[in-house]
Parts: C-alpha cells; sequence; structure tokens
C-alpha cells in the first residue's frame, strides 16, 4: 500500500496564508458590514498584497463564500463536541443544541455578521442565494435533532417546527444588541426558548409544565440517559 506522504512545507504554508486571509474577511465583514466587503479591503486587513487574496479566491463572490464557509465551520466544530460531551439521549442533545445557539446570539461579533449577511442578502444576488442554502442546511440540522427528541412527529412536522426555532433564534438576534435589557440573563433567554421548543414538540396530551425545570434539564439528563442513541424513522440521525 501506497503511503500517503507528508504535506510540503510549502502546502502547510498556503493553508495558513488562506486562514489568515479568511480570518480578516471575518473580522472586516463584522467590523464594516456587507458594503464595504472588498478583496482590497480584505488585504490590507489581513496585511497581504490583493493579489495573495486574488490567489486564494478570484472574486469576491468566492472570497464571501469562503468567509461565511469559515464561520459555519466554527458551529460544526462546536455540534461535534456536543455529541461527544451529550448522551445518545435525544432530548438532551436538542436541548443542548439550544443552549449554543442562544449563547451564539448574545456574541456580538456573531450577531453582526449575520445581521450584516441579512442586509448584505437585500442588495446583492449572489449573498441572498448563500443565505437561502446556509438556511436550508440550517433548517434540515434542527429537524433532525427534533425528529430525533419527537419520534411521533412527521418529517414535514419536524422541518416546520425546526422552522420555527430557527426564525425564533434568529428574530433574537434584534433584542440581544449591546445595552439590550429585554431579558437578562442569558441563561433566562435559553430556558424560555427551550420551554418553547418542548411545548411544540411534545405529542398530545403530554403535559410539559410538568416537565423537570429547564435549563436543568439537559444537564440533570446528562446524568441518568440510558446510553442508547434514538432514532427518528423518517429523519436521519446527524
Amino acid at each position: 500500500m501506497r503511503k500517503s506522504q507528508p504535506k510540503s512545507p510549502a502546502g502547510t504554508s498556503a493553508e495558513r496564508g488562506e486562514q489568515r486571509i479568511l480570518r480578516a474577511a471575518r473580522r472586516l465583514f463584522v467590523r464594516e458590514g456587507g458594503a464595504a466587503f472588498s478583496a482590497r479591503g480584505v488585504a490590507k486587513e489581513a496585511g497581504v498584497s490583493l493579489g495573495a487574496v486574488q490567489h486564494f479566491f478570484p472574486s469576491k463572490g468566492a472570497l464571501l463564500a469562503a468567509t461565511l464557509e469559515h464561520v459555519l465551520a466554527e458551529f460544526r466544530r462546536a455540534y461535534e463536541r456536543l455529541q461527544e460531551e451529550l448522551p445518545f439521549n435525544a432530548e438532551a442533545r436538542l436541548l443542548g443544541v439550544i443552549d449554543l445557539l442562544v449563547a451564539d446570539v448574545w456574541r456580538q461579533d456573531s450577531r453582526k455578521f449575520f445581521l450584516g449577511l441579512h442586509a448584505l442578502s437585500c442588495h446583492n444576488a449572489f449573498a441572498a442565494r448563500l443565505l437561502r442554502v446556509m438556511c436550508e442546511h440550517h433548517q434540515r440540522r434542527l429537524a433532525g435533532f427534533i425528529g430525533a427528541a419527537g419520534p411521533h412527529l412527521s418529517e414535514q412536522q419536524c422541518l416546520d417546527l425546526a422552522l420555527q426555532l430557527g426564525a425564533m433564534l434568529d428574530g433574537l438576534m434584534i433584542y440581544t444588541g449591546p445595552g439590550s435589557r429585554t431579558i437578562r440573563p442569558p441563561q433566562r433567554l435559553a430556558s424560555v426558548i427551550k420551554q418553547s421548543t418542548l411545548r411544540l414538540i411534545a405529542p398530545p396530551g403530554r403535559d410539559t409544565l410538568a416537565s423537570p425545570s429547564r435549563p436543568a434539564a439537559a444537564t440533570s439528563v446528562r446524568k441518568t440517559a440510558p446510553r442508547s442513541a434514538t432514532r427518528h424513522p423518517h429523519l436521519p440521525n446527524r
């Protein structure tokens, strides 16, 4: 069997250069918004030449798409850590995902990035396509968690509930700006969202108000849940 060759120093250097550019692109987008986002501005922010940026990303669209992918990769890593840390209990994982997403709503850099992308999508067709694909993927991921926690739900019901949950979380960005006092502390906001989600996915006749108090639910389930995977009949595990 042919052994894989180690990465060359040049390849490693290229990867570091690409990541440096993407980190700079995210900083610029967060600070200046989509209207001021350009390859020249990213090059200045990263401290590299315009040609270096265009070597990796030949167009503004390619640079914007790669910047969004760079941001979303952080969420994928967070989901992976969540699945390693929590038990195979589907409700605990769903509540853990909500904790993760609500915490991100309070991060001002994340809030500025996604609100900036929404604003840019109103005037830029390419940004609108990126946003649509991202939202569809996010909806299906949430539907997978909802379906595992609510095996009585159909696939369409899971997608519909995921749409409601995603819209609820995205809408919270309007109320979590600097100095906002709408819902404090952030833990209370997470508790409100989790209680609402449990009501939405509950089978008919189940009294969700009698369930253990959240947000401690994910922690308490983590200690007592059986180590058995839950699979939804309509949606694949994610």
